[in-house]
């Protein structure tokens, strides 16, 4: 008999069996597979029990036969399944893993009921809509994405959401207020506006304040976090509810769950390192319950009296007759657990298995209010109907610019609108034509609108100034919208304004390199002549690199020179640390305060760097070290290379010597010093030995270095590492 056809009608004997659970007997005491007589095909007639009455005697007694044997491997098969012991496969020496730069998911965070609660409640003040202007109505659209975001969290990575928005009262700007039902517009007759919708149409036209609103959605009220691993491998609970990993190797890992009904859960494979690795897909099925494995033993039994007695029965309608009674008798058992086994594939064998068991969802509602994205003015863009053109309204709803201009944009600067005035035709007769736009404000007081002398917004200054620009890789200037008026002229390209300054260069074309850079203020007066090749700031300072770049200056945003006299800057302040200068006769070093005046530290070294995390590098003959603050020589110059600190350690390379070790006991001692590139602290114990230096990425006062090192034991393998010398990843390079 073909044993894959015995267990798939194993399915139809259990539905057979009732639709629902039953049970005589104790099942957790039934552990034991069953044994028995086996049959030939010839005796044997392939089917369910629910067709027995329409076969004939000798067919009958050959049904029993195949119910007996398919009930038995049905009920030795969940045996091996539920007696399964972790199958671990090692990867160390056989390396059976492909080799390969590893991908990770995001972690996932549990959100349940009280913290989704919580995360709503922070976004309750922020929360805003769009209202959109007509002739005689408006309409409203909901920004509701903040709120998608707290509900995305709150779900499983797979799970569709789905929340409803039900807008219920509408608060006016002149103080009225009104129900949805007496102020929307329903699209279809049979509308319900009290139905979930993100966008209403309103009857009137006047500015809105803010909306009271409802959301409904689902989220879980608690869950449970399993971990299981080598050593942990099955974790129980009451009512025979368990978590087992089964097998774990080649990148997959094998489970047997009995979880709560009505739960979810989320699985992850983490890494030694605690990252989730990348999921490559998973398969499970449902596996048979020990309840219903119970009512199959059962079955079975009956099934075996009904064969040693088959002769009691004197037709094949007596025997299914039977059968009936024999499974309607059965009192049934609520199934309160769901069973399935699953497989789950990993960039990567994972070091333990994560899961998330989320209680069954319920529904929620929160009633949150929306206020006007768009603040308080004296006119709105509005769009008329019947010339398919804008305008403006006032509060009241009622036109105080005709509605003639195609199309009317808001800016980011109150005030300064971007209107189509008009239409290029290219020529090529296809029906495309490039809008002519230009920027509008209001004549102060009035009603009447004054085209600005400007094609170009570039930045907003403050609340009355802004950068703007002539026209396309034109020149930029500053205006005042109080004044109306330019008030520095549109004759620079390159601008940044910093503070009150505004930095730039003299020309007429963007794309056009021939003046240097200059200071001027806001009113337009030349400050520092533009005389240097570059301008910046950073923290509060500027910093200017003459033409030739061999002297560098540091000033206040006041403009008063910081660096003394014949001294050049290196740096710059950062992090309340001295700024190196060097004197441009005699290349001697010092470190200055912001006011200028020079620290009591000796540098009578060869070569000083900028200090980093309160560390400076200095370089004496051919070897580099490192001082504190105070000039403390904290790193001796021993090292061939020596890289800017970062938070806590640094990067050094050595070609060998002595110096200090820190032992796996924990304690600092002497040592050969033979390997590559190595991490140390700021008291010069090597911390981490990396490996040979492949390539490297390091900033100054930072912590987010990252460096490249050939794996010591396998060819072409690199492996990278943080600023702590915490690995983050491994590959093997394409040479290609």
């Amino acid at each position: 008999m073909n044993r894959i056809k015995l267990l798939a009608s194993s399915l139809i004997i259990v539905t057979v069996i009732g639709g629902s659970t039953y049970y005589l007997m104790d099942w957790r005491a039934e552990n034991t597979p069953l044994s028995g007589e086996n049959y030939s095909a010839e005796e044997l007639n392939e089917g369910g029990d629910a067709d027995i009455g329409e076969l004939s005697l000798s067919e009958a007694q050959k049904r029993i036969n195949y119910l007996i044997l398919d009930v038995r491997d049905t009920v030795n098969l969940n045996h091996r399944f539920q007696n399964l012991k972790l199958e671990i496969t090692s990867v160390e020496n056989a390396k059976t893993e492909e080799q390969k730069e590893l991908r990770y998911d995001p972690l996932f965070v549990p959100l349940p009921t009280e913290e989704v609660k919580q995360a709503l409640a922070q976004l309750k003040s922020s929360l805003t809509f769009q209202q959109l202007y007509f002739d005689n109505q408006s309409g409203i659209r909901l920004n509701v994405e903040p709120l998608q975001e707290v509900f995305k969290r709150a779900a499983t990575p797979e799970q569709y959401v789905q929340e409803h928005y039900q807008v219920k009262t509408l608060y006016w700007r002149d103080g009225t207020q009104l129900p949805i039902n007496d102020v929307g517009i329903p699209i279809t007759p049979t509308e319900d506006l009290s139905q979930d919708s993100t966008e209403v149409e309103l009857k009137f036209n006047k500015p809105l304040e803010h909306v009271d609103l409802a959301v409904t959605y689902q989220s879980y009220p608690g869950f449970k976090k399993i971990v299981l691993d080598k050593d942990h491998s099955k974790v129980t609970f009451g009512g025979g509810e368990y978590y087992q990993l089964t097998a774990l190797g080649g990148s997959e890992a094998s489970l047997m769950l009995a979880t709560p009904k009505g739960t979810t859960y989320v699985i992850q494979g983490m890494s030694h390192d605690g990252k989730a690795l990348y999921n490559n897909g998973s398969n499970s099925n449902s596996v048979i319950s020990p309840p219903q494995i119970a009512n199959l033993r059962t079955y079975y039994a009956e099934l075996l009296r009904i064969r040693r007695n088959f002769t009691e029965f004197k037709t094949p309608r007596a025997l299914q007759e039977h059968l009936t009674m024999f499974t309607k008798n059965l009192s049934p058992i609520p199934e309160t657990l769901a069973y399935s086994s699953a497989s789950y594939r990993f960039d990567a064998t994972p070091a333990s298995v994560v899961i998330y068991v989320l209680q069954a969802p319920q529904k929620q509602t929160v009633e949150l209010q929306m206020a006007n994205a768009e603040s308080t003015q004296e006119r709105y863009i509005a769009f008329d109907n019947k010339t398919d053109n804008s305008g403006f309204i006032d509060k009241n709803g009622l036109w105080v610019v005709a509605p003639r201009f195609e199309r009317i944009d808001y800016t980011e600067v109150p005030g300064v609108y971007r209107m189509v005035v008009g239409y290029i035709n290219d020529g090529d007769h296809d029906g495309w034509r490039q809008s002519i736009t230009k920027y509008f404000t209001f004549a102060s007081g009035t009603n009447t609108l004054k085209q600005l002398p400007f094609d170009g917004i570039e930045q907003q200054i403050n609340d009355s100034m802004i950068v703007v620009q002539q026209h396309t890789n034109g020149p930029y200037g500053v205006y005042d919208l109080k004044k109306q008026q330019i008030v520095v002229p549109m004759q620079y390209v390159n601008p940044k304004v910093v503070g009150t300054l505004f930095i730039a260069r003299p020309g007429t074309k963007t794309y056009r390199i021939d003046s240097n850079y200059g200071i001027w203020s806001l009113s337009g007066k030349e400050l520092l002549a533009p005389r240097y090749e570059s301008i910046s700031a950073s923290d509060g300072f500027i910093y200017t690199t003459s033409t030739d770049e061999l002297q560098r200056d540091v000033y206040d945003l006041s403009l008063n020179k910081i660096n003394p006299p014949g001294f050049t800057a290196l740096g710059k302040f950062a992090n309340d640390q001295p700024l190196l200068v060097q004197n441009r006769k005699s290349h001697k070093y010092a470190f200055i305060d912001t006011q200028g005046k020079a620290l009591a530290i000796s540098l009578p070294y060869d070569e000083v760097q900028s200090f980093s995390n309160g560390m400076a590098v200095i370089k004496k003959g051919e070897l580099y070290g490192a001082i504190d603050l105070a000039g403390k020589v904290r790193v001796p110059p021993t090292y061939k290379t020596l890289h800017s600190f970062q938070k806590n350690l640094a990067a050094a390379e050595i070609e060998g010597g002595e110096g200090m070790e820190l032992t796996d006991e924990g304690r600092v001692v002497e040592s050969k010093l033979d390997y590559g590139l190595v991490l140390i602290d700021k008291d010069n114990v090597v911390v981490k030995k990396l490996g040979r230096l492949r390539s490297y990425a390091i900033g100054s006062d930072s912590n987010e270095a990252s460096y490249q090192v050939w794996d010591a034991e396998e060819e072409n393998r690199v492996n990278v590492f943080d600023a702590d010398g915490k690995q983050t990843g491994s590959y093997v390079p394409n040479e290609n």
